[in-house]
Formats: C-alpha cells, structure tokens, sequence
C-alpha cells in the first residue's frame, strides 16, 4: 500500500489508541465509524480522504493549490462532499474485508508486517518527512499507523482470495467491457495552431528595443493571438469544407504527438486532456469537427472518429476498462455485506471533516 505522496496541514483532533485485537477491535477516544463495534477512527479516515483527494485532483487535472475544485459540483454534490463520501466508503470497505478475510482464517504474512514495520524504520529522511507531514495531517501517530496499513493489507489479502476462488464474482464480461469503451471514450485529431512561446518572444522583443512599453506589448501579444486566431479560422473552414483533415494535420498542425499517434488520441473524461480540449471532444457528434478551441497551447480544430476496434492502443485501454470494472464489481460485492452488519457513522464528525 503506497503512503499518501500529498498532505494537507489539519489540526490534530484527539485520537488515542488503546488496545487492539484482531484486525480493527480498538479503543480509541475519538470515533467516526464502526462496524460491528469495530472502530473506524477519525485518523483512518482523514488518512483515506487525503488519498481520495490525490486521486480526485489527478482525475480531474488539478492541483492541491487549487482550492477552488473543491466547492465545484459533481454530479450536483460539492466535490468536497464527494471526497468524504468516498473516503469514508473505503475505510468502512476494508474493515469489512476484514472480517471475512478472518472468518476465513486469513492473516497478514509475516512479510508484510516486516516490510510495514520497515517503513517506520528506515533512515531515510525524505521518508520520516513524509510520515510526520502525514501524522500531522490526519493523526496516524506510529502504532495507529501501523494498525491502518495492517488492515490495508489483510484486506488485500480477502480481495486476492475472491480475485483466485471466486473471481467470477468480480469479472467484468466482453459485454460491460465493450460498453463501458463505447459510452465513455472518444476519439479525436486535432490541428493545433501553437500560441507563440511567451520566454521566446520577449527574447526577440529584448533584442529590438531596450525599454519595451507594456501597453504597446499587450497589443503586440494580441495582435499575435488575433493572427493565430484567424489561421485557426481559416483552418476550420477548409475541413469544414471538405479538406482531408489528415491534410491539415499535416500541413498546419503543431502537436508532435498527431505524427507519434497518427490515430489520434483514444480518451475517456478523465482530466487527461485539458479541460477545454475534453469538453469540446465529448459535444462532438461522429466525424463533426469543431470550431477553433482555445486552451493555454493554442487553439484547436477537432475531428471526432469512430473507436478503434483493434491494435496496440486498443487493447490498452480494454486492460484499463476490464482493471477498473473488476474494481468496481469488488466493491460493489463488499458494499453488499453492509447489510449483514451493524454500521453506525458519526456524521457530525463527518460533515465537520476538512477538505481544503
């Protein structure tokens, strides 16, 4: 289990371990969750939240400084919201993998507790940075730590048992596979007209006058804009015109990786694209192209194209769609046993719980 890479300065609430037995039986004197009586402590979940968090952002492009993302909306709830929401999901997750993982006589090997121990031993100093700058965050001070990712592990050790006995139960069929790659991906080419570099045009500028007026730079900036505008224009009309877009990828386009994937670019809405650029590819229509798009590269003319349905490329992504189906079909079969067991959430705690 990777420890968090991202941290977040939070004020410490009191979290204070007494006893543990077995895989979550511990005391503490501040609780979220339980399970059966099996405590969830605040730590633990600000601990899955700031994993949560990672991924949101990465998911969505954006960086911990942007704290803007956090009240946007998704799916018509904060992001904020939907990041506890999660967090708390996968802590309640792992304890109940923990207990079928010990009805099933299932333990952590003694590998695993070393290599867990190791982690708070090591002399590396970037390391025990990283393991302070996460107790600060979240409260895992050393022995509550260890307790965290022991769990983490006996828990990957259930899903290992369901992934090699009953791995039907979380097998995605060619079906789910093909129509989760229908309905969430596109693929596009795009003619990038290039902004000009900002460091080598004040490096030409430099070279002409010694003392450069900022207005007169600004317009000089915007004539520049106007002109790659115009071309962006001028290039959306002739596809649109019946110009072969491979013509104008080749004639005018700018991305390198148009000549290193000539197939274009195979994505789902992921925030890996930008923004603008994703949004544009997903209100195409099938073979429609686009008026000029601006992002912080240039602006872009796309061309949406029918998927791939074999190749190197494609079969990537059907890896990555059946890993994650797989995923989500393993939660989904934990989440079923919520119903055998008795789950209580402190939501005050929960809903007074710091995102920023």
């Amino acid at each position: 289990m990777k420890l968090m890479k991202k941290a977040v300065a939070v004020m410490l609430a009191l979290v204070v371990m007494a006893s543990l037995s077995g895989c979550g039986k511990f005391t503490v004197s501040r609780e979220i969750a339980n399970v059966n009586g099996r405590v969830i402590t605040e730590a633990e979940f600000k601990y899955y939240l700031e994993n949560v968090k990672g991924q949101m952002l990465s998911e969505a492009g954006q960086t911990a400084s942007d704290e803007t993302f956090w009240d946007a909306e998704i799916d018509g709830e904060k992001a904020a919201n939907v990041a506890k929401n999660k967090a708390l999901d996968e802590a309640i997750r792992v304890e109940l993998a923990c207990i079928k993982a010990e009805e099933l006589g299932l333990k952590v090997s003694d590998e695993e507790a070393r290599n867990i121990n190791m982690i708070f031993a090591s002399g590396d100093s970037a390391q025990k940075e990283q393991i302070k700058e996460i107790e600060k965050t979240t409260g895992l001070f050393e022995r509550l730590f260890k307790e965290t990712l022991t769990k983490s592990a006996l828990a990957n050790q259930y899903a290992m048992h369901i992934s090699q006995n009953e791995a039907d139960k979380i097998t995605p069929s060619d079906e789910d596979i093909n129509a989760a790659y229908e309905s969430d991906y596109v693929r596009i080419k795009h003619v990038l007209v290039k902004f000009e570099d900002e460091a080598a045009a004040d490096a030409e500028t430099s070279e002409t006058t010694e003392e450069v007026n900022e207005e007169e730079a600004a317009k000089a900036k915007e004539a520049k804009k106007a002109e790659k505008k115009a071309l962006a224009d001028e290039i959306a009309d002739k596809a649109k015109s019946g110009t072969r877009f491979e013509s104008l990828v080749s004639e005018y386009g700018q991305d390198p990786g148009m000549e290193s994937s000539p197939d274009g670019y195979t994505f789902a809405k992921d925030g890996s694209m930008v923004a603008e650029f994703e949004e544009a590819a997903f209100a195409l229509g099938m073979d429609e192209i686009s008026a000029p798009v601006e992002t912080t590269y240039g602006y872009h003319i796309l061309k949406k194209y029918p998927l791939l349905t074999s190749g190197e490329e494609y079969e990537k992504i059907k890896q990555t769609l059946s890993s994650t189906l797989m995923q989500d079909k393993y939660n989904a079969l934990i989440d079923s046993y919520k119903a055998d067991y008795n789950i209580e959430i402190k939501s005050n705690i929960v809903d007074k719980a710091k995102v920023k």
